[in-house]
């Protein structure tokens, strides 16, 4: 789709922030607000993006091994962390196939041992950083269910939900 037609549609950074405000992660990842730098203008200047998205879907017998919250937030985020992983290389190359574009990913996952940003420090790979869509401004829920026919699933009372969608985008000039 043109860009200026999903900016228009999807991009409300003030209402999209105040959500990222309520994020226990709030500042403590490069990927994420605050940013020295507008969210409203990461994505101009682009004329198409194509929006990409990944579901991983848990069967019952994972889901009923999660019995507290915190053991559904792990295989969650353990989820998630595997697959961002898995499809990072891709989108690396479809950047470096499409030039002057831009990939907005995920919930950064580079460093397994941490982000350095808690501790004042720069960020240890930042040739390889994107930012998300969410952090930049963009309403995922409408996105997923409008471009990808996708209705995100939450956790309710700590547990796992059937499905986790990943979303990622690639602006191109």
């Amino acid at each position: 789709m043109s860009a200026d037609e999903f900016i228009s549609r999807y991009r409300d950074v003030d209402r999209i922030r105040s959500y990222c405000l309520q994020c226990p992660g709030y500042g403590k990842s490069w990927s994420c607000p605050p940013f020295d730098f507008e969210p409203r203008t990461a994505s101009d200047g682009f004329k198409t993006v194509r929006v990409m998205g990944a579901t991983i879907e848990f069967d019952e017998s994972v889901r009923a091994s999660c019995v507290t919250a915190e053991q559904s937030s792990a295989m969650g985020k353990q989820a998630i962390d595997e697959v961002c992983q898995s499809l990072l290389p891709r989108i690396y190359e479809m950047e470096l196939e499409t030039p002057g574009s831009r990939c907005f990913t995920f919930r950064c996952t580079l460093c397994p041992e941490g982000c350095t940003r808690p501790e004042g420090k720069p960020c240890r790979q930042p040739e390889l950083l994107r930012h998300s869509l969410e952090s930049v401004g963009f309403d995922l829920v409408a996105v997923t269910h409008d471009l990808l026919g996708i209705d995100l699933e939450w956790s309710a009372d700590g547990k796992l939900p059937k499905h986790i969608t990943i979303v990622t985008a690639l602006f191109m000039a």
